[in-house]
């Protein structure tokens, strides 16, 4: 329907912000969380933020084409954002090396698929040339306004998970950011197929009306 068509562009949006957050919570939120529950200097982090770093790129530049001609543009997304959100719960659960590291990984593995994957999407179904570089320039704008919000917003949440300040909290000390990004992001996962549903429609109501002409 067409309400449900104008939900794909700010849908995306959503996501390409949770992706956003994935990576300011990588590395700014985690030099707090690595200083404070890993026991990390400078250098064990500096390693960690290279690592990812180097990992994002290898996953954008030869894992995401294979991905993407395996299971589509629209499971690589929900596949990302699964990813994720495993590896942000996981890498706060679990301190031990190398399962930590791992799962750290594993989280920017997912945040260089589902962010590749989003723009990708949001390309595909965009009307029009101007449609597409003013809904590709919107999900740019949302990625900016992801790096500077949500450092502000998961220093506070790692602030009160550490200092005892929530008392339902039960969680391991500073988890609570990650928690509540991985919330996110598994709850967004199963939206990439409700926008593949979407376009399926949209493409057979454009084909039926086509015949009719």
């Amino acid at each position: 329907t067409p309400l449900r068509e104008r939900l794909v562009q700010p849908a995306l949006r959503l996501i390409a912000l949770a992706c956003g957050w994935s990576l300011t919570l990588s590395v700014g939120t985690y030099c707090l969380f690595g200083a404070a529950v890993m026991g990390y200097g400078q250098p064990q982090l500096s390693a960690t933020f290279s690592a990812g770093a180097a990992v994002t790129i290898a996953t954008q530049l030869f894992l995401f084409p294979r991905i993407i001609k395996r299971v589509g543009d629209y499971a690589s997304c929900a596949l990302g954002l699964a990813a994720v959100g495993t590896g942000l719960v996981g890498c706060s659960l679990v301190t031990s090396q190398p399962a930590h590291t791992a799962l750290y990984l594993l989280n920017r593995v997912g945040s260089g698929v589902g962010d590749t994957s989003t723009a990708t999407l949001v390309a595909k179904t965009s009307e029009g040339r101007a449609a597409r570089a003013r809904n590709l320039g919107l999900i740019q704008s949302t990625r900016a306004a992801a790096r500077i919000v949500t450092p502000m917003l998961s220093g506070y949440l790692f602030q009160i998970s550490c200092g005892g300040q929530l008392k339902w909290w039960r969680g391991p000390k500073g988890a609570l950011p990650y928690f509540a990004l991985a919330g996110l992001t598994i709850s967004l996962a199963p939206v990439p197929f409700f926008l593949k549903k979407v376009a399926a429609a949209k493409a057979e109501r454009k084909a039926a009306q086509l015949k009719a002409a």
